[in-house]
């Protein structure tokens, strides 16, 4: 039934993706309604991940992934004005590829869960990273786009800027979207520390997955901080949240089954 249910999502994204990605052969009409389509399609993914939650179901490597495309989507509706359409080209896309590798893939189940089992720490824990990661992606979307506009500005390609933001407004964007992410990731990290401590009878600070956690926190906390301090904005801002989601996404996903850890899919 879940399976079924997220055809909605899958179709509603691929809308999207195509619009963004052939605006000239969809025509505006089909652009106008990208956004409103994207909402639909993130409810019946929300409602999805509720009975995946309602019928007991422990997270494995397969519903990080499914989340993760929620976080994309939303990141995309949540911004996704006339003014930043061209935010649709890289989450849209990132979100549909997301959403359909988790249907091909074995669920697995996190190794801690087994010793910990369900907890309520357990959904503070994994929605603060979620709105973490919200963050985070659209701070990664954002440079992305920051770094385009900029290298046709130097290039002197004024063709298609009239439909981008300016690069200041790119960047205010960008650096609130990372401390929102930051602050989230901060707190989430938090969260599952103490879960883990009053739960885990092994030395749970010795796991890999939790060092490699805090090397990505680390080096957000420089970005925000050369920033803030030394006055970095603009591209070096940008290449701190494309570099570091890159190190996130290694973190949540790549690092649990490549690490032996107790936070590894089984």
């Amino acid at each position: 039934m879940e399976r079924f249910l997220l055809l909605l999502p899958l179709l509603a994204y691929a809308y999207v993706t195509l619009v963004h990605l052939l605006p000239g052969l969809v025509g505006e009409r089909a652009v106008r309604r990208a956004r409103p389509v994207a909402i639909v399609g993130a409810a019946v993914h929300v409602v999805v991940i509720v009975m995946h939650i309602a019928r007991g179901m422990q997270p494995g490597l397969a519903m990080a992934l499914c989340g993760a495309a929620l976080g994309m989507i939303v990141a995309y509706a949540w911004v996704g004005t006339r003014r930043r359409r061209a935010l649709g080209m890289l989450l849209a896309p990132l979100a549909l590829v997301t959403l359909g590798t988790s249907q091909v893939i074995p669920e697995g189940q996190v190794v801690a869960l087994t010793e910990t089992g369900v907890s309520p720490w357990l959904p503070i824990h994994l929605g603060l990273m979620f709105f973490g990661l919200l963050g985070f992606v659209l701070a990664f979307a954002v440079g992305v786009l920051y770094l385009l506009v900029r290298d046709r500005l130097k290039k002197k390609d004024f063709s298609a800027l009239g439909r981008l933001p300016s690069l200041e407004t790119l960047d205010r964007v960008q650096f609130r979207a990372m401390l929102y992410g930051f602050v989230f990731l901060t707190l989430g990290i938090g969260v599952g520390g103490a879960w883990a401590a009053a739960s885990l009878d092994r030395p749970w600070a010795l796991d890999p997955k939790v060092w490699f956690t805090v090397v990505i926190w680390l080096w957000y906390a420089v970005a925000l901080q050369v920033r803030l301090i030394a006055g970095w904005r603009g591209r070096w801002s940008a290449l701190f949240s494309i570099i570091g989601f890159g190190g996130l996404l290694f973190s949540l996903f790549l690092s649990n089954v490549l690490m032996k850890s107790w936070h590894g899919y089984g």
